[in-house]
């Protein structure tokens, strides 16, 4: 991933749940994970030092160095991730102006699997996803690390800022090694809701990468 300078990412906003994806200015980065195959780079004012994974570094910032990280980053630089198109790449597009390419696996997956079966396109969630496709998952020992929306309200309300770091560690080494084996493989497994079978689908990683910057703060003015 390092090499192919793409990023499995996840932005964490304590925002309620009852969310308006349309009025971006009532959110705010709480959390923010990149993880390039070999590090995760965490900002979050909020957790501390100390949080160790199985055969990863790991690097905690501060969020006020965000800017400068990314400022810093390959301008070729691929962001992947899971349910990313609505929130959490428009999040990083409005508060900092990154041009980055991107890919929304969740969608990708969900707009072949529609093709391929002629179906309505579907919401995978990544844990099913994953499972699947024999992803396993080394950061943390169990999927139920993975915590739902809700419960990463809660974890955050209730002052467990460890724990929502730390699931979106895992959250993030999974959309790395998902997306990793799609890129490599050129397919994915899923389930076919009508026959409840599980199918393999041809799916073209970078057919799904959209360029650039689809989304800019200046449209939303």
């Amino acid at each position: 991933m390092a090499k192919e300078k793409v990023m499995a990412f996840r932005i964490f906003s304590s925002y309620d749940e009852d969310k308006d994806y349309t009025k971006l200015d009532k959110f705010h980065i709480d959390a923010a994970i990149f993880f390039n195959g070999k590090t995760f780079h965490i900002f979050c004012d909020l957790i501390g030092q100390g949080i160790k994974h199985r055969g990863y570094k790991t690097v905690i910032r501060s969020r006020k160095e965000l800017d400068d990280w990314l400022k810093g980053l390959p301008p070729d630089t691929t962001l992947m991730g899971y349910n990313s198109t609505k929130l959490d790449y428009q999040l990083l597009a409005k508060a900092f102006d990154v041009e980055f390419s991107t890919i929304d696996l969740m969608d990708a997956i969900g707009l072949e699997a529609a093709e391929a079966l002629a179906i309505e396109k579907r919401r995978y969630p990544l844990r099913e996803v994953a499972r699947w496709n024999s992803v396993k998952q080394t950061v943390l020992p169990h999927f139920s690390w993975l915590f739902s929306s809700m419960e990463l309200f809660s974890e955050w309300f209730n002052e467990r800022f460890r724990g929502v770091a730390k699931s979106l560690c895992a959250e993030c080494e999974m959309i790395a090694r998902l997306g990793s084996r799609i890129r490599r493989k050129g397919r994915v497994r899923v389930v076919d809701p009508m026959t409840e079978k599980g199918v393999t689908i041809e799916m073209d990683f970078h057919k799904h990468v959209l360029q650039r910057s689809f989304f800019s703060p200046k449209e939303e003015e």
